[in-house]
């Protein structure tokens, strides 16, 4: 059973920014904030836009999302963390943050394919990772639990329930028009917050000690339906 934990939460936005402030509540005056490890990845800035479902302020806007979540959690809940300014390009990208003698929890509010490839290379070549991947539309969404455990995988990630993002050939978050994102498919406060909680609760259980085999949670927000499926025989 692992001791220490290493929590890395890649996107920063709707959903990735509610887990963050939620996750820093959680650990505010809680000892099970010195076993864990923090970094935040992003490298989007706040815009206008952002402030109707992100948890950012006015006077955000301009700055890089991770750092601005960064100092959230240092200077609201006195949560000791990192952040890494930049977009996940290549899976040399998230070794740059792996901790010896501590286990990976990929947290990912990321809302394109590329990264989830990425993403899904490092998790099926990994020791032992939890790989909590969270998806969502306006009102609808899932939450995919994925686990290694010295070298075996016991539960897969998103691909494997929706093998068909390996075929995508969008372009990188980097080179997307500004114009083009988050327009066709546009995203609820509500949805992002029921999202992030139930990444907060996973989380929670991860670092409490619990055992997790992971599998997949499938939401309604508006409807408050969610159900859980356990990992596939």
């Amino acid at each position: 059973m692992f001791t220490k934990y290493n929590i890395i939460v890649i996107g920063c936005g709707g959903t990735g920014g509610n887990f963050i402030k939620e996750l820093g509540r959680f650990f505010f005056q809680n000892s099970l904030r010195h076993s864990c490890k923090i970094t935040l990845v992003d490298g989007d800035i706040v815009e206008k836009r952002n402030i109707a479902r992100q948890p950012f302020l006015k006077e955000d806007i301009g700055r890089n999302k991770a750092e601005v979540m960064a100092e959230i959690l240092q200077e609201t809940f006195e949560v000791d963390c990192y952040f890494y300014p930049e977009y996940i390009d290549h899976v040399s990208d998230l070794k740059k943050f792996e901790q010896k003698d501590a286990m990976m929890i990929l947290i990912a509010g990321v809302d394109n394919h590329v990264c989830r490839k990425i993403l899904h290379e490092y998790f099926i070549h990994s020791e032992s990772c939890y790989y909590l991947d969270a998806a969502n539309e306006y009102s609808v969404g899932e939450v995919v639990v994925g686990v290694r455990m010295a070298g075996a995988e016991i539960s897969p990630d998103r691909i494997y329930y929706y093998p068909e993002i390996l075929e995508d050939m969008s372009v990188p978050k980097r080179e997307e028009s500004c114009q083009n994102v988050n327009v066709s498919q546009p995203q609820h406060l509500i949805t992002n917050l029921f999202a992030a909680n139930i990444l907060l609760k996973c989380t929670i259980e991860m670092i409490s000690g619990n055992e997790w085999a992971g599998g997949i949670y499938y939401f309604d927000a508006f409807k408050q339906f969610l159900k859980f499926k356990e990992m596939p025989e």
